[in-house]
């Protein structure tokens, strides 16, 4: 692409107070006895202390935002069928629902009367996190239902399985926060459709932590999107993990269109032969915002394949951050890795910092990766209004030329609609 802005890279941010850790309290507000499982999570975050730009991690993703409030596990706000109705992407009977509001599961807004999966709430094994951090263990210390969603060996089940997620703020000087914790348990031989969707409740600020595993059993297959559609003044952190078991696939799509403060990390084990993954994202940090992104990915096992693409478009004075990670384990011979990230920047505000990475400790493998960073191309513009084609058209075509590629893929027609019209809406400005 041509003409870049003559500011890609921004300057280090402020360093946060590496002596306040601004969730301290938290967990002493939880009105259930802690397990074993969640004791252990909030020792280890305040082993870790909190993030701080010193850690290469943090390096260009400042939490001070975070540093200005109190935080507060208040209880969970009342939604009405009507208004749950109006939030949700699907229409009754469309899939299986799940509703979620301020971290509680509630079953009288769901759909769970045919639903194929098994949900438990008792303990369950899941998998040792493979990538831990600050706000993993934050989640998984705060979190106050873990469900268990399991489909059952050679099982595929006819609907979309739908987890709505509705988060509240308040108008009070402390901020409320809400945990989310789903594990998924695919036995060997099914296949899933999954929809996270996260959006707000009303305009106030609010902080959503997301957790979301799944553990995906031999020649399983799972088809998964993320819709992070919250408020522009909410604070979104969520980890997914999947971990693969021999010829199974997961195939994953990321929108991240929301929120003042992002950061997502998906992380991917592939842990038996043949097994597969494609992980991909879409994020349009404006204004202000600051979205960041982050992938591992584990081959461990012979004849694995992985293929990522990841796309930016940050407008005004957003920022993106993307840290992708490709690791080959010694034994992982005739891995196929790929991971691209093309960052488009729509002026001279707009800033990205982008590091994708690859460690390969195997012979015999083909591993490619990375990223472009551009503006719109003058050329394509002249060429598009030369023809007849207005400037703002000329745009629009050429911005959602460049979101297809992710776009396109989307199998649910509601799931693609519901991009398209978030993906506009964000860009209403850009595109008049």
């Amino acid at each position: 692409m041509a003409g870049l802005p003559t500011r890609v890279k921004r300057e280090l941010p402020e360093k946060s107070d590496v002596s306040k850790n601004p969730f301290s309290q938290l967990f002493e507000q939880k009105t259930t006895a802690p397990s074993h499982h969640k004791e252990a999570h909030w020792q280890a975050l305040l082993k870790l202390g909190f993030p701080h730009a010193k850690h290469e991690d943090w390096r260009y993703t400042s939490l001070s935002r975070l540093l200005d409030h109190t935080f507060t596990l208040e209880k969970k706000s009342v939604v009405t069928p009507e208004k749950c109705g109006d939030l949700a992407l699907f229409m009754v009977g469309q899939s299986h629902k799940l509703v979620f509001i301020d971290g509680h599961f509630i079953s009288s807004l769901s759909e769970i009367d045919d639903i194929p999966y098994e949900l438990l709430k008792r303990k369950q094994a899941v998998p040792a996190p493979v990538k831990p951090e600050f706000f993993l263990h934050l989640t998984e210390s705060l979190s106050v239902e873990n469900l268990v969603i399991r489909l059952a060996a050679g099982q595929k089940s006819k609907k979309p399985l739908y987890l709505l997620h509705i988060s509240s703020g308040q108008e009070t000087s402390q901020l409320k926060m809400a945990h989310y914790r789903h594990h998924l348990l695919l036995e060997p031989g099914s296949e899933a459709e999954v929809v996270e969707h996260f959006v707000s409740l009303n305009t106030q600020r609010h902080f959503t932590g997301a957790r979301l595993t799944a553990s995906i059993g031999e020649e399983a297959r799972l088809h998964h999107y993320k819709l992070a559609f919250e408020n522009n003044q909410s604070d979104h952190f969520a980890h997914n993990d999947f971990v693969l078991a021999s010829r199974a696939s997961v195939h994953s799509a990321h929108f991240l269109l929301g929120a003042a403060l992002t950061r997502h990390h998906t992380s991917v084990q592939l842990n038996g032969e043949g097994a597969s993954a494609s992980i991909n994202s879409l994020l349009l940090p404006k204004e202000m915002e600051l979205c960041d992104s982050r992938t591992h990915v584990e081959h461990n096992q012979i004849g694995c394949q992985s293929r990522q693409l990841h796309k930016t478009m940050v407008s005004k004075q957003g920022t993106a951050v993307f840290n992708g990670m490709i690791k080959v384990a010694p034994k992982a011979i005739q891995t196929d890795a790929h991971m691209i990230n093309n960052n488009l920047l729509l002026n001279a505000s707009a800033q990205v910092n982008t590091k994708p990475q690859l460690e390969i400790d195997a012979d015999d493998v083909k591993c490619s990766h990375g990223a472009t960073v551009g503006c719109i191309d003058n050329q394509q513009m002249f060429y598009l209004q030369s023809r007849g084609i207005t400037r703002s058209q000329a745009r629009k075509m050429i911005l959602f030329a460049f979101a297809s590629e992710l776009t396109e893929g989307i199998k649910l027609d509601l799931v693609r609609e519901s991009v398209l019209s978030r993906f506009s809406e964000r860009l209403s400005e850009e595109l008049s």
